[in-house]
């Protein structure tokens, strides 16, 4: 990569990095390219000169920040633990005790998608990724004997996510369940499904911070 290259993706970097502070200290709506532009001491021309709009940094953000958490659940899955504790440590990281701002961007990103399908595949292939490392997962734990699937290990795997999404949601639109509580559903479901006994994934190790995009 030559000097001119290295600079632009530098550039693009700050102007990424400007935006998630502007997200993180204004309300639902109040970004715009000027207050990026602001924060990343350029001008509005500047931004644009690197992203069309604000729509496409947007998106580039979070697919970034996209990255970044499925890379912490690459990483779970890459534990030398059982296949219970990197269930549970899973659950974990898919539903936080705090959703982060990145992690409420990509879901209010969602209505984008309706006029910019071209940002289509870095959703799905986020959801896919999730249900592959699932999957991957109680593929593992049922070839070791640790677990008894109650349906197949895609189906399994496609339905936790699922969940995760669901409860993902309920903060973002005033739900006030606590999240412990939440993760506790998910964990129901996960024992049921892996023919594991009631209480089984509570009983094991749990990272003791949430693991969430952005970190």
């Amino acid at each position: 990569m030559n000097a001119t290259a290295r600079r632009r993706l530098e550039r693009r970097d700050e102007i990424i990095r400007a935006f998630w502070r502007v997200a993180r200290t204004r309300p639902r709506g109040g970004v715009n390219v000027r207050a990026v532009a602001a924060e990343a001491a350029m001008s509005p021309a500047n931004v644009l000169h690197y992203f069309s709009s604000l729509n496409e940094l947007q998106m580039t953000a979070l697919a970034g920040a996209m990255e970044q958490f499925a890379d912490r659940r690459q990483a779970i899955l890459d534990a030398q633990e059982s296949a219970s504790w990197r269930i549970a440590a899973m659950i974990q990281a898919g539903v936080p005790d705090t959703i982060s701002d990145e992690l409420r961007h990509v879901y209010e990103s969602v209505p984008i998608l309706a006029d910019h399908p071209e940002y289509l595949p870095a959703h799905r292939a986020l959801v896919e990724r999730q249900i592959m490392l699932y999957r991957a997962l109680i593929e593992i734990g049922a070839g070791l004997g640790e677990f008894a699937l109650a349906s197949p290990p895609g189906m399994i795997a496609r339905n936790l996510v699922a969940l995760e999404d669901a409860y993902d949601l309920y903060p973002l639109i005033g739900d006030r369940t606590p999240r412990e509580e939440c993760r506790a559903a998910v964990r129901s479901y996960a024992e049921l499904a892996l023919g594991l006994a009631p209480g089984a994934l509570a009983a094991v190790a749990e990272p003791s911070q949430p693991l969430s995009p952005g970190e």
